[in-house]
């Protein structure tokens, strides 16, 4: 349980994401957007369905594995962590909240380091993006 200390509360989807600073428990939520203001996603080329061959036994040539849309949500979540990671150290957070919708908040998982995984509070999978402060 959270008593004090600094939080940085993360709602984050595949493409956006939005931070909240909560000064103290039970505290308000101040929007930091100026902290992400730089951070878009990136679009990737849809590398098509390849060919297949049936000559001599069947081949799949090109066939592409990982979508587009995949790439481009775990670029944008991994480059978010990484920013999330220079946030808390350079602010001098001493939580970190993270609400994302489950496929998202699995990537994150993955992509936090050992810093953050250490002030992780709370991660729930909610997607709270578009939701108000409150």
């Amino acid at each position: 349980m959270i008593t004090q200390g600094r939080t940085l509360v993360v709602a984050a989807d595949d493409a956006r994401a939005r931070l909240f600073e909560e000064p103290r428990r039970g505290g308000p939520l101040t929007e930091r957007s100026e902290w992400l203001a730089d951070l878009a996603p990136r679009d990737f080329p849809d590398p098509g369905s390849g060919g297949i061959h049936d000559r001599m036994g069947y081949a799949i040539h090109g066939a592409a594995t990982v979508k587009a849309a995949d790439k481009s949500a775990r670029d944008f979540l991994v480059r978010l962590v990484a920013r999330l990671d220079s946030i808390v150290n350079e602010q001098d957070f001493d939580h970190l909240v993270i609400f994302a919708p489950p496929r998202a908040l699995g990537m994150l998982r993955v992509a936090l380091p050992r810093s953050l995984r250490q002030r992780l509070a709370l991660d729930q999978d909610n997607d709270r993006v578009d939701a108000g402060p409150e």
